[in-house]
């Protein structure tokens, strides 16, 4: 039964990166709020504006979820304004303010940059169809092109038997009587030989033939 146990739940799924996103939006609009006091130039002025980006940050990392590709370009675009409008403030007022200011501007400008590539590599994710699915081995291997010739190396062995293991058990004679990988028929290994030894030739080793060896008619035989 231990085959048909269902898994786990994981709350972590391949190519997604909401929950990097709804964490960086959250902390840059509480940087934003609880910030304001120690950066901002005109805390009258500027405090409607921060308020309200941040329940617009808020707002959209509420609403991140894995099965809809617009809200991460919301994300995505929300990330990119915060960074710009932070950047920018730090490095036009440099001169003008103090040490905390710039840090947490840039602090804030950070956070925006982090949101901003999460974001955008959730969105990459989806129009992958990535999302969710974990990476195959080989994925990346070139398939072959059709109707393109295939290239044969110069080991490459046209017969398959040729080279068999087999062949290491053949004896001599079968292979140079060109029967070889043919044992296990009947009689194929005196076939073999005979055709071993009309293949062969004359005897080329010392010592009498076959034919030197046989008795000869000698015609005074028949008078005795």
């Amino acid at each position: 039964m231990a085959d048909y146990l269902p898994y786990g739940f994981s709350d972590h799924l391949p190519h997604y990166h909401g929950d990097a996103v709804r964490q960086l939006l959250a902390s840059a609009a509480i940087l934003m709020l609880v910030g304001a006091p120690f950066y901002a130039s005109f805390l009258g002025v500027e405090l409607p504006f921060l308020i309200t980006g941040a329940l617009a940050l808020v707002a959209v990392a509420a609403l991140v979820n894995p099965h809809k590709k617009s809200i991460f370009l919301v994300a995505a675009v929300a990330s990119g304004v915060g960074l710009v409008v932070f950047e920018t403030w730090a490095l036009y007022g440099y001169y003008d303010s103090n040490w905390a200011q710039f840090i947490l501007r840039e602090v804030i400008a950070v956070v925006f940059l982090a949101g901003f590539y999460f974001s955008m590599k959730t969105v990459r994710a989806f129009v992958l169809h990535k999302v969710g699915k974990h990476d195959e081995a080989g994925e990346f291997e070139e398939a072959p092109v059709p109707g393109t010739p295939e290239i044969k190396t110069a080991n490459a062995n046209p017969n398959p038997r040729a080279n068999s293991w087999s062949d290491e058990f053949v004896p001599w004679f079968l292979k140079n009587g060109g029967n070889h990988g043919n044992t296990d028929h009947g009689g194929s290994i005196g076939a073999g030989r005979a055709e071993a030894a009309e293949d062969t030739g004359p005897r080329m080793s010392p010592g009498r033939s076959r034919e030197e060896t046989k008795p000869k008619y000698h015609p005074y035989e028949d008078t005795m």
